[in-house]
């Protein structure tokens, strides 16, 4: 009897990947909804897994425990979507990097904040109220938040920096600073939520709170 050879290789089924791919997003969604209802504490996976329409030990199998299903919460609604791409190399991001006009830099920044903190907003002050337990992982999720958004303020300011385009006596620390300050999910919060800004007003208020990081626009040239 001839031995079968083994490839070495792991069996995969597009059609198996693709139903474990829905109920990941299944779950995950069922897991926002409940976490942004009655937040992070009062949700259990046996109610994620009851609204997601598996059991407990697919919710497992499909993400894991809750602490790992609040942070795939958060980079699905930080990102956008479930891929494994990294945030520089999305397409929002990767355009306001290749941007060569630091005025247009700051107008699409401030469009990218405002997708996000529609995305994120709500969410995040789920994840700030979760770290608030003293469990050292939720604490770290909300620390990782935190950080980074910093590492993407200071790049932004290093990009306008290297085109010449900061306001004078603004050193790229403070620049840095203020940027964090700005892109910070909260903010979003409290003037689209709880002061009930429309999302087109609070885009245009971030691009000119951004605008005060360079310097004032040239003046047109006068017509010959």
């Amino acid at each position: 009897m001839t031995a079968v050879k083994d490839s070495g290789r792991p069996y995969s089924s597009p059609l198996r990947d693709e139903q474990a791919a829905r109920t990941r997003r299944a779950v995950l969604a069922a897991a926002r909804e409940l976490f942004l209802a009655q937040g992070y504490g009062a949700t259990t996976l046996d109610q994620v897994a009851s609204l997601a329409g598996v059991s407990k030990p697919t919710v497992f199998a499909a993400v894991g425990n809750k602490q790992t299903l609040l942070a795939a919460v958060r980079d699905v609604a930080l990102a956008g979507d479930d891929e494994p791409v990294s945030v520089e190399e999305r397409p929002a991001v990767q355009l306001i990097r290749a941007e060569p006009d630091p005025y247009r830099v700051v107008e699409l920044l401030a469009r990218h904040v405002t997708a996000v903190g529609r995305r994120y907003a709500l969410l995040d002050d789920v994840v700030h109220g979760a770290a608030a337990s003293g469990e050292p992982g939720l604490r770290e999720l909300w620390e990782t938040s935190e950080k980074q958004r910093l590492v993407a303020a200071r790049r932004t300011v290093a990009d306008l920096g290297r085109k010449g385009s900061l306001r004078d006596g603004l050193d790229p620390h403070s620049a840095a600073d203020e940027l964090w300050l700005l892109m910070a999910p909260s903010l979003y919060h409290r003037l689209v939520h709880v002061r009930k800004w429309s999302t087109r007003r609070f885009e245009s208020w971030l691009a000119e709170r951004l605008t005060r990081l360079l310097p004032p626009r040239p003046a047109p040239e006068a017509a010959s």
